[in-house]
């Protein structure tokens, strides 16, 4: 991951693919200005076609611990992701790099106390992983019976 600053309103949703990507945010389409409502789907056509990634939305509820100690420390997706923030004042939402579902990073200045809580995080994958070998199984040795 690396971190790029951008001194522009309105570009957490670019920056953060460029962070996760590593590429200059020039190079990211200005997606929620340019298609509005429309932005998430672009963003995954443009994803799938210039680095073979998808990404996939996972609820931060989905992390939560059921057991009766509910002990909720910041936990989310493993490595790296974007988080999906709600923002004290409800005019919108933000979005910015988690690391194993703690806040790592933000462009620009920090905005920590305009935060609310994590809504959920933006999970990018590689759309063709590795191939998975099947692993044979090993033969059962049989015990030999002792003869008497």
């Amino acid at each position: 991951m690396k971190k790029y600053v951008t001194n522009t309103v309105d570009t957490c949703w670019t920056d953060c693919l460029a962070c996760i990507l590593e590429v200059k945010p020039e190079r990211v389409p200005k997606f929620v200005k340019l298609y509005k409502n429309a932005y998430m789907n672009i963003t995954r056509d443009w994803l799938k076609d210039n680095f073979n990634k998808g990404l996939v939305y996972v609820p931060a509820r989905c992390f939560m611990e059921t057991s009766g100690l509910r002990q909720n420390p910041p936990i989310g997706p493993t490595g790296y992701s974007i988080a999906h923030l709600s923002m004290v004042e409800d005019r919108g939402r933000h979005v910015a790099i988690a690391f194993n579902g703690g806040i790592l990073y933000d462009n620009g200045d920090s905005r920590e106390e305009e935060y609310d809580t994590i809504l959920g995080y933006f999970v990018m994958y590689d759309l063709d992983p590795l191939k998975a070998k099947w692993v044979k199984r090993p033969k059962k040795h049989r015990k030999k019976r002792k003869s008497k």
